[in-house]
């Protein structure tokens, strides 16, 4: 009887671990599945196109089957209308000793977010830093920025920034930044920077006007 009883727990354990999706931690998924996610990224970049860039994983889960699920839900900015999203929902296979890697699903819709109704979606999963240490760390950040914002907002070849007033991070594939700066022109900006420490690549990927609360 008592065998019984074990043989059960062990086929519900079973079950339980090869049945629906679990919840995974996003920063330890990235610590220790960073090539599952670089071969995701390279899938979803491409769909997305050009025209947008990586701006926050929502979720990540899996389910053991034979071998593991990775289920993400992952949205992108559009970098010329930065209140314009695509969603993708992704389901990656992978069999290491199969060497089987493929997508099984990949979905997206588009998500349309009004400026001043927008914080919440923007910017949950985002952490304030000090703005005087980022500054202090990243001295090339101004210059970066300006030559964002110069052509594109035709600003004067002397405009400078008079002060970094806010900055927030996001760790996804590297880290994401929002810099928040006031120019000599007396406007508030925002640009979004991309740091990935694991090719030593950063870039500003959008510049826009603050728009005024």
């Amino acid at each position: 009887m008592y065998k019984q009883y074990l043989f059960v727990c062990l086929l519900l354990a079973l079950a339980i671990c090869e049945g629906g999706y679990q919840n995974v931690k996003i920063k330890e998924f990235m610590s220790q599945n960073n090539e599952i996610f670089t071969h995701i990224n390279e899938i979803l970049d491409a769909e997305a196109g050009p025209e947008y860039f990586l701006w926050k994983i929502e979720s990540v889960q899996q389910q053991i089957v034979s071998g593991i699920n990775y289920k993400m839900v992952v949205d992108y900015q559009k970098k010329e209308d930065p209140n314009q999203y695509v969603q993708y929902e992704i389901i990656l296979y992978d069999q290491p000793w199969t060497n089987t890697r493929k997508v099984t699903s990949l979905e997206s819709k588009n998500l349309r977010v009004d400026n001043k109704k927008s914080n919440n979606f923007k910017y949950h999963g985002w952490v304030d830093l000090d703005a005087q240490q980022f500054n202090t760390k990243y001295p090339q950040i101004q210059a970066l920025l300006l030559s964002k914002l110069i052509p594109k907002f035709d600003l004067e070849d002397s405009t400078s920034i008079m002060e970094i007033q806010s900055v927030k991070e996001q760790f996804i594939a590297g880290k994401t930044y929002l810099i928040f700066v006031q120019l000599s022109d007396g406007k508030k900006y925002k640009g979004t920077l991309y740091e990935n420490p694991w090719s030593k690549k950063m870039e500003v990927v959008t510049v826009e006007l603050e728009d005024e609360e």
